[in-house]
């Protein structure tokens, strides 16, 4: 159980490696984007400074920081008061102020934010010098009326003991109001003495509040000066910041993309889509195939390349699948056009006949034929010729030139009514005369979803081999196509991707690479549109491989041992 979680989730990683891969182009931009962005504004945008000063309110010490009491002063020293006293001293607007506790301490960070340094330092400055002038100017007002209330006290003592001298002076010390007057008049007169004190005092705090604010705010701690470098922009740090966001954004992208993407990418696509039909063939992806309007029959112009080797390996996969019900007639299409399967016909017809068997390869794509530029040969007559009774069928048939298996029924003129030709009873008697003349029909027809040639045909052939290339055809018309074919009952052999990632085609390239099939000096060139390579071999190893794949043939035939009936016999080539 662990192994098999472990297995899918290295799985799941790789597929994941293989989107971004895939998306390279997407993480890349958006990765740029996010970098030359940032540098831009890095370019335009103001330096900006940072000044700190540390302040201890008066009464804290080294104990316990009290963050409520903390928070307060916070808020005392960023008041509209405060920031107006601060502004008025300055003279102008301040910058970007703010207050934050010392962590561990019972001092409070006063920060001033700005484009000129020294500007910076000034506003914090300033700042504490508002707050301390508010706090003086506070404490003064508040001695001032303490010193009033002092005088009045004073004024009212000094009149009461003016008032019980008179009644003493006047009044008889037997007298039993004497002594309680006599008490209240050394009270009042201590009082005065203290009032007296108190009034030094006052007229003392009055005397230094006027003079000077020390001691009446916040004492400084760490004074604020202009700092040396910027805070920001810090190219580095915002190149590195601006990099990771434009990574995880072109990494989103690309996930985002291939959800939306209907594509199929690899093999694994291709079969899901097929339900339960397998993937018989893997064509790798060859740069030379993107020129679309120059044909290169890659089985014959490079046969020790890794293409070629994957076409061989197709050619295995169809013998061994028709061991059981032979193939006579096969029917090769794509769901649209673009995917390649002109191409894959043309290289499996050669491919077959280079082992030794008899094969017609028919254009049956009556509408854009181009079965006959693979091979040089002519499209003046062909099939919609024998359809139309202007030649006979043995006249209509090409030899290829350097390959004695392999013969070409080209489509001929391009007629009106493709459709309506081809699902005739022509057609069917056309097609059981070829099956006579030959091991294999290969029938190159035309897209499945354009137009119902390809379906029309697909009923009548004994097999059909869905092409598919990754990067190009879709999932919805690749499983429109399959459904096309389920619709007219037609027998699906298997489906062939082509243009195959290196991930699903690997094992063809690491094949070729080990045991040279690859470019070299004794592989052969030839010219496509003049002559074609022989097969591989000796002719007496052509001759053998022949004789073997006929008996396997023969072997595989319900009932029938006998050897099938040779080509060139006048029995076969007559309807």
């Amino acid at each position: 159980m662990t192994a098999t979680t472990s297995t899918r989730s290295q799985n799941n990683i790789g597929q994941y490696v293989n989107v971004l891969w895939r998306r390279k182009a997407t993480v890349l931009m958006a990765l740029l984007v996010a970098l030359g962005g940032m540098l831009v504004v890095d370019t335009i945008r103001s330096p900006v400074y940072l000044s700190t000063a540390k302040v201890l309110f008066p009464g804290n010490g080294k104990g316990t920081p009290n963050p409520s009491l903390i928070a307060t002063e916070e808020i005392e020293l960023l008041k509209p008061s405060v920031r107006a006293a601060a502004q008025q001293i300055l003279g102008q607007p301040l910058c970007a102020l703010s207050a934050a506790p010392d962590p561990g301490t019972q001092l409070i960070v006063i920060s001033g934010k700005a484009s000129n340094p020294k500007f910076a330092a000034r506003c914090v400055k300033d700042l504490i010098q508002g707050f301390n002038s508010i706090t003086a100017a506070q404490a003064l007002t508040k001695a001032i009326n303490q010193a009033a209330l002092l005088t009045l006290q004073i004024n009212q003592n000094d009149a009461a003991i003016i008032q019980i001298s008179g009644q003493l002076s006047h009044m008889s010390p037997k007298n039993i109001l004497y002594l309680p007057l006599h008490a209240q008049f050394n009270s009042d007169e201590k009082q005065k003495s203290t009032f007296t004190h108190l009034d030094e005092a006052i007229a003392s705090q009055l005397l230094t509040l006027s003079t000077t604010t020390k001691g009446s705010g916040v004492t400084t701690e760490v004074g604020a000066s202009p700092s040396s470098s910027p805070i920001s922009p810090k190219p580095t740090t915002d190149g590195l910041l601006a990099g990771l966001a434009g990574l995880a954004i072109g990494i989103a992208l690309a996930l985002l993309r291939e959800s939306l993407d209907d594509k199929i990418r690899t093999r694994a696509e291709l079969e899901e889509i097929a339900a339960g039909k397998p993937a018989i063939g893997l064509i790798p992806l060859i740069s030379e195939w993107e020129d679309r309007k120059t044909p290169l029959l890659i089985a014959a112009e490079q046969p020790k390349s890794p293409p070629a080797e994957a076409f061989r390996a197709l050619r295995t996969s169809l013998q061994f699948m028709s061991l059981e019900q032979p193939l006579k007639t096969l029917l090769v299409t794509s769901p649209a056009a673009a995917d390649g399967k002109t191409t894959v016909c043309a290289d499996l017809a050669y491919t077959i006949a280079a082992a030794g068997q008899e094969v017609i390869l028919v254009g049956c794509d009556l509408r854009k034929p181009r079965i006959h530029e693979f091979f040089g040969v002519t499209n003046d007559v062909g099939f919609t010729s024998v359809l139309l009774g202007e030649v006979e069928l043995d006249d209509a048939i090409q030899d290829v030139p350097g390959s004695p298996y392999l013969k070409i029924l080209a489509a001929g003129p391009i007629p009106p009514n493709p459709s309506e030709l081809l699902s005739g009873k022509r057609t069917e008697q056309i097609l059981e005369a070829l099956k006579r003349r030959c091991d294999l029909v290969i029938l190159d027809s035309t897209p499945l979803l354009p137009v119902s040639d390809a379906a029309v045909l697909a009923a009548k052939a004994d097999g059909v081999l869905l092409v598919a290339a990754s990067g190009i055809s879709t999932k919805r018309d690749t499983a429109r196509g399959i459904e096309i074919l389920r619709q007219v009952d037609a027998a699906l052999v298997g489906v062939v991707l082509n243009r195959a990632p290196a991930a699903d085609s690997y094992a063809y390239y690491r094949y070729g690479y080990g045991y040279g099939y690859g470019s070299g000096s004794n592989q052969r060139q030839v010219q496509v549109g003049t002559s074609v390579a022989a097969p591989v071999g000796t002719a007496e190893e052509q001759v053998a491989t022949r004789e073997s794949v006929s008996s396997v043939a023969a072997t595989a035939t319900d009932g029938d041992h006998n050897a099938p009936p040779d080509p060139s016999s006048p029995e076969t080539l007559t309807d």
